[in-house]
């Protein structure tokens, strides 16, 4: 058994939990923790956890934990995996995990001494559905474009619309549109055809100073270009596609795989993937977690997980130069 407890009180904490209720059930959720403490008891009362912590140190320091669950802000990610990971804390982190490569690097190096886990949330990443566009993509030949497309209207936009200041298009949590959506398209991005050569950013700055929008390019290996967009202010139905000189992937999300199929270039189809709407799109990324803890078969396959990560997060910190999104200078400390 895996003592879990949850940072954060949003809608994704709610849908991790479905998820790990559902495919890691020897994970149980046994605490909560939040700043506030009437939040943490909110919380707590609605999943039925009598433990809460309002305290970081002495979550990080009680026996009753084995690993945490980190959905707060952005910014508030490295400090707060830091203090779990020293204390020997396994640690699975919402996305964007860090905001710099430095942070990660320091992060894997304080969870490996300490012998324990720390991953970063991407639940398309270990969807068995990765797989079958993986297999899926052998049948295309040569491929030499590909293009990824997350745009989704911000819940939160009214309220920044209205003058507001939202937490998620707020600087100071090291938020917007690329740490939000836009990291959703360059982890396939680089899976799939590796570091890219080249890259080529820009972005839509809002008033608060976070990016709404935004267009990233990757040249990769094999001359594969990868055109990206992202967005928080309206909402995009775009198909996102693998070319191929022998057929084309077309798939209506690359966050959960809804529906792909390839069209030949003879005017076939083969149906890929309706996806299960049964199943919880945050199951296989929790059950990876667990696997890793309680699994030393995986170890390779996390170490592999964490050059993926370490691939990601640096190519997001050249679009953000590239495209001109900035954080206030707290956030890039390590």
């Amino acid at each position: 058994m895996v003592r879990v407890c949850t940072v954060g009180a949003g809608w994704v904490v709610d849908s991790f939990l479905e998820g790990m209720k559902q495919a890691a059930p020897d994970m149980v959720h046994s605490a909560v923790y939040s700043f506030s403490e009437a939040e943490a008891k909110m919380f707590s009362e609605k999943h039925g956890i009598t433990t809460i912590f309002t305290d970081l140190e002495k979550l990080a320091k009680s026996d009753e934990v084995d690993a945490v669950y980190i959905a707060n802000p952005n910014a508030l990610h490295y400090q707060t995996a830091k203090i779990l990971l020293e204390n020997g804390k396994h640690v699975l982190c919402e996305k964007t995990c860090v905001v710099t490569s430095e942070q990660l690097k320091i992060l894997y190096e304080i969870a490996d001494k300490n012998g324990v886990i720390f991953m970063e949330a991407m639940k398309g990443i270990y969807m068995p559905e990765m797989q079958v566009i993986n297999e899926a993509m052998k049948k295309l030949g040569d491929i030499h474009m590909v293009k990824l497309d997350f745009c989704r209207y911000s819940s939160k936009y009214p309220e920044y619309r209205e003058g507001g200041t939202p937490n998620i298009f707020n600087p100071k949590m090291a938020a917007g549109g690329l740490m939000d959506m836009g990291i959703y398209l360059v982890y396939p991005a680089i899976y799939w055809f590796g570091v890219p050569s080249k890259i080529a950013a820009d972005a839509a700055i809002l008033r608060t100073g976070a990016d709404a929008c935004g267009t990233v390019l990757f040249h990769s290996a094999g001359n594969v270009h990868i055109t990206m967009s992202y967005g928080k202010a309206s909402t995009s139905h775009h198909e996102n596609l693998i070319m191929g000189d022998l057929g084309v992937i077309h798939m209506d999300s690359v966050e959960r795989f809804d529906n792909c199929y390839i069209e030949y270039f003879d005017g076939k189809k083969e149906h890929l993937i309706t996806r299960d709407l049964s199943v919880n799109p945050w199951g296989p990324e929790t059950k990876q977690f667990y696997d890793f803890i309680t699994d030393p078969s995986t170890a390779e396959r996390y170490e592999q997980s964490k050059v993926l990560t370490t691939q990601v997060i640096a190519a997001v910190e050249e679009i953000r130069d590239q495209a001109d999104i900035k954080f206030p200078e707290e956030c890039y400390k390590a």
